[in-house]
Protein backbone atom coordinates (compact mmCIF):
# COMPACT_ATOMS: atom_id res chain seq x y z
CA UNK A 1 0.00 0.00 0.00
CA UNK A 2 1.27 3.46 -0.88
CA UNK A 3 0.49 4.85 2.61
CA UNK A 4 1.96 1.97 4.65
CA UNK A 5 4.79 2.44 7.14
CA UNK A 6 7.01 -0.42 8.27
CA UNK A 7 6.69 -0.94 12.03
CA UNK A 8 10.48 -1.32 12.32
CA UNK A 9 10.81 2.24 11.07
CA UNK A 10 8.41 3.75 13.60
CA UNK A 11 9.39 5.60 16.76
CA UNK A 12 6.53 4.62 19.07
CA UNK A 13 6.02 7.03 21.98
CA UNK A 14 4.60 5.27 25.03
CA UNK A 15 5.45 7.65 27.89
CA UNK A 16 5.98 11.38 28.37
CA UNK A 17 7.34 13.36 31.32
CA UNK A 18 7.20 17.12 31.87
CA UNK A 19 9.66 18.88 34.20
CA UNK A 20 11.01 22.33 34.87
CA UNK A 21 13.75 23.04 32.38
CA UNK A 22 16.99 21.11 32.78
CA UNK A 23 18.96 20.40 29.63
CA UNK A 24 20.29 16.88 29.14
CA UNK A 25 23.98 16.23 28.52
CA UNK A 26 23.44 15.52 24.82
CA UNK A 27 21.41 18.72 24.40
CA UNK A 28 24.24 20.77 25.91
CA UNK A 29 26.78 19.15 23.61
CA UNK A 30 24.64 19.75 20.51
CA UNK A 31 24.14 23.38 21.48
CA UNK A 32 27.87 23.82 22.03
CA UNK A 33 28.39 22.57 18.48
CA UNK A 34 26.04 25.24 17.17
CA UNK A 35 22.80 23.27 17.19
CA UNK A 36 20.88 25.66 19.40
CA UNK A 37 18.89 28.83 18.78
CA UNK A 38 17.56 31.76 20.76
CA UNK A 39 14.90 30.47 23.15
CA UNK A 40 13.70 30.54 26.73
CA UNK A 41 14.28 27.20 28.42
CA UNK A 42 11.05 26.84 30.43
CA UNK A 43 10.21 23.15 30.27
CA UNK A 44 11.86 19.79 29.57
CA UNK A 45 9.87 17.03 27.89
CA UNK A 46 11.17 13.46 28.12
CA UNK A 47 9.76 10.98 25.62
CA UNK A 48 9.92 7.26 26.17
CA UNK A 49 10.11 5.29 22.93
CA UNK A 50 9.90 1.60 22.24
CA UNK A 51 10.87 0.21 18.87
CA UNK A 52 10.45 -3.36 17.61
CA UNK A 53 14.16 -3.54 16.89
CA UNK A 54 15.08 -2.64 20.47
CA UNK A 55 12.46 -4.94 21.98
CA UNK A 56 13.40 -7.93 19.82
CA UNK A 57 17.12 -7.56 20.48
CA UNK A 58 16.46 -7.39 24.24
CA UNK A 59 14.68 -10.73 24.23
CA UNK A 60 17.74 -12.39 22.70
CA UNK A 61 20.24 -10.94 25.14
CA UNK A 62 20.47 -10.86 28.89
CA UNK A 63 21.94 -8.49 31.42
CA UNK A 64 20.84 -5.35 33.27
CA UNK A 65 22.42 -3.15 30.61
CA UNK A 66 19.80 -4.16 28.03
CA UNK A 67 16.71 -1.94 27.78
CA UNK A 68 13.45 -2.33 25.93
CA UNK A 69 13.04 1.43 25.64
CA UNK A 70 14.93 4.66 25.08
CA UNK A 71 14.30 8.06 26.71
CA UNK A 72 14.93 11.26 24.75
CA UNK A 73 14.71 14.71 26.35
CA UNK A 74 14.18 18.09 24.73
CA UNK A 75 14.18 21.47 26.48
CA UNK A 76 12.47 24.58 25.16
CA UNK A 77 9.66 27.10 25.29
CA UNK A 78 6.65 24.92 24.58
CA UNK A 79 5.53 21.41 23.70
CA UNK A 80 4.69 22.52 20.17
CA UNK A 81 8.23 23.75 19.60
CA UNK A 82 9.94 20.78 21.29
CA UNK A 83 8.18 18.17 19.13
CA UNK A 84 9.53 19.95 16.09
CA UNK A 85 13.02 20.07 17.57
CA UNK A 86 12.94 16.29 18.01
CA UNK A 87 12.24 16.01 14.29
CA UNK A 88 15.69 17.51 13.69
CA UNK A 89 17.39 14.80 15.74
CA UNK A 90 15.86 11.59 14.38
CA UNK A 91 14.78 10.20 11.01
CA UNK A 92 11.84 8.51 12.75
CA UNK A 93 8.92 10.88 13.46
CA UNK A 94 7.30 10.82 16.87
CA UNK A 95 4.23 8.58 16.84
CA UNK A 96 1.91 9.07 19.84
CA UNK A 97 -0.95 6.69 19.06
CA UNK A 98 0.20 4.27 21.77
CA UNK A 99 1.02 6.80 24.51
CA UNK A 100 0.13 5.21 27.85
CA UNK A 101 1.07 7.77 30.49
CA UNK A 102 2.03 11.42 30.99
CA UNK A 103 3.82 12.34 34.23
CA UNK A 104 4.09 15.96 35.38
CA UNK A 105 6.73 17.03 37.88
CA UNK A 106 5.40 18.59 41.09
CA UNK A 107 7.48 21.76 40.72
CA UNK A 108 6.12 22.35 37.24
CA UNK A 109 2.52 21.64 38.30
CA UNK A 110 2.84 24.28 41.04
CA UNK A 111 4.24 26.87 38.61
CA UNK A 112 2.02 26.46 35.55
CA UNK A 113 -1.64 25.70 34.95
CA UNK A 114 -2.37 22.13 33.90
CA UNK A 115 -4.12 23.42 30.80
CA UNK A 116 -0.89 25.20 29.79
CA UNK A 117 1.16 22.05 30.25
CA UNK A 118 -1.29 19.69 28.52
CA UNK A 119 -2.71 22.04 25.88
CA UNK A 120 -0.69 20.56 23.00
CA UNK A 121 -1.59 17.02 24.05
CA UNK A 122 -5.28 17.83 24.23
CA UNK A 123 -5.16 19.32 20.74
CA UNK A 124 -3.05 16.51 19.27
CA UNK A 125 -5.18 14.13 17.22
CA UNK A 126 -2.68 11.26 17.57
CA UNK A 127 -2.69 11.15 21.37
CA UNK A 128 -5.66 9.25 22.79
CA UNK A 129 -7.84 10.99 25.41
CA UNK A 130 -7.63 7.85 27.60
CA UNK A 131 -3.90 8.42 28.25
CA UNK A 132 -3.20 8.39 32.02
CA UNK A 133 -1.94 11.56 33.77
CA UNK A 134 0.12 11.43 37.00
CA UNK A 135 1.96 13.92 39.23
CA UNK A 136 5.44 13.02 40.47
CA UNK A 137 7.35 14.08 43.54
CA UNK A 138 10.76 15.07 42.19
CA UNK A 139 11.59 14.98 38.51
CA UNK A 140 8.97 13.26 36.39
CA UNK A 141 11.60 11.86 34.02
CA UNK A 142 12.89 9.62 36.84
CA UNK A 143 9.59 7.70 36.83
CA UNK A 144 10.37 6.64 33.24
CA UNK A 145 13.53 4.81 34.29
CA UNK A 146 14.12 1.26 35.53
CA UNK A 147 17.06 -1.03 36.22
CA UNK A 148 15.12 -4.22 35.51
CA UNK A 149 15.98 -5.74 32.14
CA UNK A 150 12.98 -6.08 29.83
CA UNK A 151 10.74 -3.82 31.93
CA UNK A 152 9.12 -0.82 30.26
CA UNK A 153 8.49 2.01 32.77
CA UNK A 154 5.46 3.52 30.99
CA UNK A 155 3.71 0.15 30.94
CA UNK A 156 4.65 -0.37 34.59
CA UNK A 157 2.96 2.89 35.65
CA UNK A 158 -0.17 2.13 33.66
CA UNK A 159 -0.26 -1.38 35.13
CA UNK A 160 -0.07 -0.25 38.77
CA UNK A 161 -3.45 1.45 38.32
CA UNK A 162 -4.97 -1.99 37.83
CA UNK A 163 -4.16 -2.83 41.48
CA UNK A 164 -6.84 -0.43 42.74
CA UNK A 165 -9.05 -3.37 43.76
CA UNK A 166 -6.45 -4.27 46.42
CA UNK A 167 -5.99 -0.87 48.07
CA UNK A 168 -7.90 2.36 48.59
CA UNK A 169 -4.70 4.37 48.21
CA UNK A 170 -4.80 4.16 44.43
CA UNK A 171 -7.09 6.82 43.00
CA UNK A 172 -9.40 6.23 40.04
CA UNK A 173 -7.31 6.79 36.88
CA UNK A 174 -7.25 10.41 35.76
CA UNK A 175 -7.06 10.45 31.96
CA UNK A 176 -6.47 13.39 29.64
CA UNK A 177 -10.16 13.70 28.91
CA UNK A 178 -11.06 13.66 32.63
CA UNK A 179 -8.45 16.32 33.42
CA UNK A 180 -9.79 18.51 30.63
CA UNK A 181 -13.35 18.04 31.92
CA UNK A 182 -12.35 19.05 35.45
CA UNK A 183 -10.49 22.10 34.16
CA UNK A 184 -13.41 23.25 32.00
CA UNK A 185 -15.87 22.84 34.87
CA UNK A 186 -13.67 24.76 37.32
CA UNK A 187 -13.71 21.87 39.79
CA UNK A 188 -10.97 21.13 42.30
CA UNK A 189 -9.78 17.52 42.17
CA UNK A 190 -7.14 15.01 43.20
CA UNK A 191 -4.49 13.41 41.02
CA UNK A 192 -2.42 10.35 41.84
CA UNK A 193 1.16 11.06 42.94
CA UNK A 194 4.04 8.75 42.14
CA UNK A 195 7.46 8.55 43.81
CA UNK A 196 10.67 7.27 42.22
CA UNK A 197 13.96 6.10 43.70
CA UNK A 198 16.77 4.01 42.24
CA UNK A 199 14.71 2.83 39.29
CA UNK A 200 11.70 1.90 41.43
CA UNK A 201 8.35 3.69 41.65
CA UNK A 202 5.48 3.79 44.12
CA UNK A 203 2.02 5.36 44.07
CA UNK A 204 1.90 7.45 47.25
CA UNK A 205 -0.56 10.20 48.14
CA UNK A 206 -2.31 12.70 45.92
CA UNK A 207 -1.82 16.14 44.44
CA UNK A 208 -4.57 18.70 45.08
CA UNK A 209 -5.45 20.69 41.94
CA UNK A 210 -7.27 23.95 42.64
CA UNK A 211 -10.33 24.58 40.49
CA UNK A 212 -9.68 28.33 40.20
CA UNK A 213 -5.96 28.41 39.47
CA UNK A 214 -5.72 24.97 37.77
CA UNK A 215 -2.40 24.54 39.56
CA UNK A 216 -1.24 22.08 42.18
CA UNK A 217 -1.77 23.77 45.55
CA UNK A 218 -1.23 20.97 48.06
CA UNK A 219 -0.82 17.27 48.73
CA UNK A 220 -2.44 14.47 50.67
CA UNK A 221 -0.22 11.83 52.23
CA UNK A 222 -1.12 8.14 52.06
CA UNK A 223 -3.00 8.13 55.38
CA UNK A 224 -5.01 11.24 54.48
CA UNK A 225 -5.77 9.85 51.02
CA UNK A 226 -7.01 6.56 52.45
CA UNK A 227 -9.36 8.47 54.75
CA UNK A 228 -10.75 10.53 51.89
CA UNK A 229 -11.39 7.51 49.67
CA UNK A 230 -13.14 5.64 52.46
CA UNK A 231 -15.45 8.58 53.16
CA UNK A 232 -16.23 9.68 49.57
CA UNK A 233 -15.76 6.42 47.71
CA UNK A 234 -13.83 6.06 44.51
CA UNK A 235 -16.54 6.60 41.96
Amino acid sequence: CWSSHEIEEQSLGIGLAFDKAKQSTIEKKLNEEGGGYSKRNLITATYQFITPLVASSTTKQSGPQQKSYVNVSETGDSMHQMVRELSLRSEQPVTAHHMKVVVIGENLARSYKLEQILDQNLRESELRPSCLVLISKGRASKTLETKKAGEIPAFRLAGIVENAYRTTRILPPMSHIKVESKIKSGSSFLMQKVLSADGQVKFAGAAVIDGKTHKMTGTLNEEELEGVTWITGKG
